[in-house]
Parts: structure tokens; sequence; C-alpha cells
């Protein structure tokens, strides 16, 4: 949602102020007043959620001064914009789109790339994403298109676009479901936090790993940000699952299930069920729901997703030491 319309000629800009943002960090014990290395954006909500808007991140943000809601998905790769409502300026950069400029909703193909500065809370980001590359040969770091259904999907429609992991990597991003915030503290180039945040002080960790992206997407050049596990406990079937804050389930491929007989509530393919645990670094998570696809249905899977990160509270992740974490 353009916040105070849903026209693109009522797009708002805002000034490149930490006045202007939505962060509560000087309300908060434990988090200190440094906006320039910590910032903290509550969940973005509205009246009368759908049971998908509920589960899903949304945040206010910016993207070369345009404001809006943005989903926070680490399903997206990398930052896709919204574009109905932006179009890569004479610059490289996005702007609010022209009738003269709109690509039929329907294409979801038709994509542009871009290069801009995002504002989330207090924190300016303009990172790099090096893999990317416009036809001219120019750095981007952000894609203009119709995905998810015009950026539907998953209810907060409209939206400016989807937050992904190379828009995070220079921090560690805690996602604190349980207080429906999202908290980001700057990084060094090794990992360490440039700021002491007692608020949020790890209490466990598990290595994060690079899973490469699968047919469809740019192949070998983008990584989803995931975890190895052992399915059904120690001794149980290892397994690479990905994390992916937009999924409203936890999906497990087919030759993952054929394994697992006798740690599922039931064994029928194609429905949800219950997967009696999952070791994660030596950690056993029990009662875990999942589905369970047919070979056909698995491009994207397997995914550790919403149900189940939201189940644990508070999660971090920093990609720079390769840790998902929990905190006390």
């Amino acid at each position: 949602m353009i916040v105070g319309a849903c026209t693109p000629s009522a797009t708002t800009r805002v000034a490149a102020t930490p006045a202007t943002q939505q962060s509560v960090v000087s309300e908060m014990p434990g988090v200190p007043n440094r906006p320039d290395l910590v910032t903290v954006v509550p969940f973005y909500w509205k009246a009368n959620e759908t049971d998908a808007e509920k589960e899903h991140i949304a945040i206010l943000a910016e993207v070369d001064g345009l404001r809006g809601v943005f989903a926070l998905d680490l399903g997206s790769l990398w930052l896709e914009l919204n574009r109905t409502y932006l179009q890569r300026s004479p610059t490289g950069g996005v702007d609010t789109v022209t009738d003269a400029n709109r690509i039929p909703e329907k294409d979801a193909s038709a994509s542009v790339g871009a290069h801009v500065t995002v504002r989330i809370g207090t924190m300016i980001d303009q990172f790099e994403d090096t893999m990317q590359r416009d036809p001219r040969g120019r750095p981007v770091n952000a894609v203009l298109n119709h995905m998810w259904n015009n950026f539907s999907e998953g209810g907060f429609s409209p939206r400016l676009g989807s937050i992904g992991p190379t828009v995070l990597e220079p921090f560690e991003t805690i996602i604190d479901y349980a207080h429906q915030r999202v908290i980001l503290i700057r990084l060094d180039k090794a990992g360490h936090r440039l700021v002491s945040v007692p608020a949020y002080t790890p209490k466990w960790s598990a290595p994060l790993i690079d899973i490469p992206t699968g047919p469809g997407y740019l192949e070998g050049h983008h990584y989803f940000w995931g975890v190895r596990v052992l399915l059904g406990g120690v001794g149980g079937v290892p397994e690479s699952l990905r994390f992916d804050t937009g999924m409203l389930y936890n999906g497990l491929r087919q030759k993952s299930h054929d394994g697992l007989a006798g740690h599922l509530s039931h064994e029928i393919l194609g429905t949800l069920g219950t997967l009696d645990s999952l070791v994660i670094a030596g950690h056993a998570f029990t009662s875990i729901p999942v589905y369970f696809a047919k070979d056909q249905e698995d491009r994207d899977l397997p995914i550790l997703g919403a149900p189940f990160l939201r189940s644990l509270g508070i999660v971090g992740f920093n990609h720079r030491t390769r840790q998902f974490i929990l905190y006390r």
C-alpha cells in the first residue's frame, strides 16, 4: 500500500531524514539510541486482516524517497519492486510511474532493473547486488516487475514491493514475532555488531547456509538462506531447508516423505500433516506442521516458512557470520 493512496499519482515522497521514519528504538530498554547503527520497525498492520496477512511480515519503508508498504520476504532473493507504481528514472533509480510508461499488469514477465537506495526505519541501505546487471552492463540492485499476481499474494495490496536477502545482508536481521517488530543492527565486514544491543542477546545459533536457486531463477547467481536439518530427529533424514518468511506453510519434498515412515501424523502426499521432530545443530524442534508435495509440485521446496519461524518467537539472521539465531 502506498501510504495515503492507492493510485500511482499519489505516491508519497518523503524527505530522507530519520525524523520521518516510524522507528521505536528510543522507546525500548536495551536498544541504544544510535539510529545510524540500529533501528526498530514495527510490523505494518491494518484492520480486519486476513489469515494470510497475519502470517506475512509487512513494514513501512522507502525506496529512492518513495514510501509505502513492503513485504519482508526471505523467499524474494533480491529487492522486487511493483511496476504498477514505480518506473525506472532517467538516473537509473526509480520514480512514480506515469501512464506513458505503464506496463500491463498481466505481463508478469516484463521486468527492468534499477539501482536504488532503501531506507528501513532510520537505516539507509545503499546495498550492492554484484550479480545483477542491466542490458547495458550497469549494476542494478532491484527489479521492477508484476510478480506474485502484481504483489497481491499474501495481502497488503497494493504494496510497493518485497525486501529480500540482498537488502538485508549488511545487517543482523531480527524478526521479533512476539512483539511484532523488525530490528536491524548494522555489521562490520566480519559480521560483528557495530553497537551492543542487550535487548537481543543471542542464546543459540546454527550455521546459516546458502541454498542455490532452482530452474527459472538466475541460477548460480543468487541464493536462499537456509539450514541443514535432520527430519524425524537424530539419525533421521538429512535435508537442507530454506527459510521463507512469505510462505504460509512448511513444505517438504516427496523424496523426504518416503523416508519418514513412523514420524508423520499421516502419510498422504499433497496434504498437511505433522512431523514429530526435526533437529537443527543438535537442537530438537517438535510437532512441526508440514505439507508434503507431490513430485510435480515441489519446485520451490523444501521450506521452513512463516509457521515455523513464528513459533520460535524471535529469530535472527546474520549472513556475514553465517548464523541462524535464537535470542534470550
